[in-house]
């Protein structure tokens, strides 16, 4: 690490777990998981959610920041360390992801923005799938026409930008840490609040019961736990080098096996809380217009969930409280995207400043501008399906690939890991983690890789196929060339 990166480090272990929870807690936490839960068993569908977390998401938030603590490095620069610089190819193809998925998330987060505003003014008319679609995203309709660019959303995304930069161009410790450690603790007593005083409302029992009414025939279904375990891998940022960036500014002090677990439980509470929140303003609208439940709540997507169902459930709000829910509901969202955002993009700057031997500032400059700029392609009325096409690779794929690759390298080649504090009992012997994620992590994964590869080798070739290994291809390209010709091990210029 150069000089200025030395003296970066999480002034407390709270403002890592914030921070790491700001990774974690996303779009998906606050607006689809209850949808998930509603669709797939209701309170059954918390028994293997809860057990995905404990067998494939704690053990591998170990494994990350293990790694990240344990080297001090980036992802990238952490496989060039333990093995040749050719195993810096799947570090790089991290990063790359990274940087694409934070050219789409910092998009949507910048629609939470617009949205903070609209309900405020009381702006979003009550045919909420129109405004949502037509005026606001000016969606095409399909992958292949553009229909231009939505002047609203590239607005909101240069603030989301602008923010962005100034938080993580500080200090870690000064910026992230600090922000988060505001924005965390406030997410959790506005959700925790608004499911309270939602609970109020006539009809949001009803809401309630829909949301945790146990379905346990569900849980017989293999499709099920297969999507349970991919959606908490992904839930929590894994096999991209997200966690493994931030863990690499811990403290030798830390303990990085509590604050991994305080981690996932405050993932699995603020998931569980806001479905309470949503299903609860379901039930009230229910209650209110006569339409059946299962009417109103047809699908877990989350853009469905947060943009077009619940500014339908504000018109049911009295006019002078319409504004407060409506605001303080996408404030909400605002905060799990905005600290996601952050989260990506020290994960590629890391990997830019300590391979290309630059500053963290000008790393961080370097990150956002190119992250703005990918940005403007989902800015464009075939953004969603551009989306739509890159998701199974750059949110599925490649997870999968960088979770084996993580578990080949660093608990197969490299077997120090194993005597690592945050896999030790009483600092005697190796936990029973370190083996499941050893073990079980890699063959899930590995069964999982290949069963979504054989399950799209059965779909017909088009458009949407065609970019997403268009863009893996470019990626594995530019990554191959920048594990050959970027050398972190020389000695870096004070």
């Amino acid at each position: 690490m150069n000089a200025n990166d030395k003296k970066m480090t999480w002034v407390r272990e709270s403002g890592f777990i914030f921070a790491m929870l700001g990774s974690a807690i996303g779009f998906a936490n606050i607006l689809a998981f209850s949808a998930q839960c509603y669709r797939n068993g209701g309170g059954a569908f918390l028994i293997p959610f809860l057990i995905a977390v404990m067998i494939i998401g704690v053990p591998m938030l170990f494994l990350e920041g293990a790694i990240g603590k344990k080297y001090g490095l980036p992802i990238a620069s952490a496989y060039g360390h333990v093995l040749s610089k050719n195993w810096k190819t799947f570090g790089w193809i991290a990063t790359l992801s990274c940087l694409t998925i934070g050219s789409f998330y910092s998009v949507l987060t910048s629609w939470s923005v617009a949205y903070t505003y609209f309900a405020a003014t009381d702006e979003i008319p009550e045919n909420t799938s129109h405004f949502f679609q037509t005026i606001f995203l000016r969606d095409s309709g399909s992958l292949s026409v553009f229909n231009g660019v939505s002047y609203s959303i590239v607005l909101a995304t240069i603030m989301v930008a602008v923010f962005t930069w100034i938080v993580n161009s500080k200090n870690i410790g000064a910026g992230v840490e600090k922000v988060c450690s505001f924005f965390l603790p406030l997410l959790f007593i506005l959700v925790t609040t608004f499911s309270i005083i939602v609970a109020f409302l006539p009809g949001a029992f009803d809401g309630f019961y829909h949301y945790l009414k146990p379905d346990f025939s569900k849980i017989s279904d293999f499709k099920l736990w297969r999507d349970v375990f991919g959606h908490v891998f992904f839930s929590f940022s894994l096999g991209i080098g997200i966690v493994v960036g931030y863990s690499r500014y811990t403290k030798k002090e830390t303990n990085m096996r509590r604050a991994m677990m305080w981690v996932a439980f405050g993932d699995v509470v603020i998931s569980i809380i806001a479905g309470f929140a949503i299903f609860g303003c379901v039930g009230f609208m229910s209650h209110k217009t006569g339409v059946p439940f299962h009417e109103i709540v047809k699908s877990d997507s989350t853009f469905e969930m947060g943009f077009i169902i619940f500014p339908k459930i504000l018109h049911n709000f009295a006019p002078w409280i319409r504004p407060i829910v409506g605001s303080v509901f996408f404030f909400c969202v605002f905060i799990a995207g905005i600290t996601g955002v952050f989260s990506i993009v020290e994960s590629v700057a890391g990997n830019l400043s300590v391979e290309f031997k630059i500053s963290h500032m000008k790393a961080v400059t370097y990150s956002v501008i190119m992250m703005f700029v990918l940005s403007i392609f989902f800015c464009m009325g075939n953004g969603t399906h551009l989306l739509g096409a890159l998701t199974p690779m750059v949110m599925g794929y490649v997870f999968m690939l960088g979770g084996i690759a993580q578990i080949l390298a660093f608990m197969y080649f490299d077997k120090s890991l194993a005597k690592d504090k945050v896999f030790m009992i009483n600092g005697q012997q190796t936990s029973l983690d370190f083996y499941i994620a050893k073990y079980f992590g890699l063959a899930f994964l590995v069964i999982s890789l290949v069963g979504a590869l054989y399950q799209e080798s059965q779909e017909t070739f088009g458009l949407a196929h065609m970019v997403r290994w268009g863009w893996f291809l470019i990626v594995l390209l530019i990554s191959i060339i920048l594990a050959r010709k970027v050398h972190q091990d020389r000695e870096i210029p004070q």
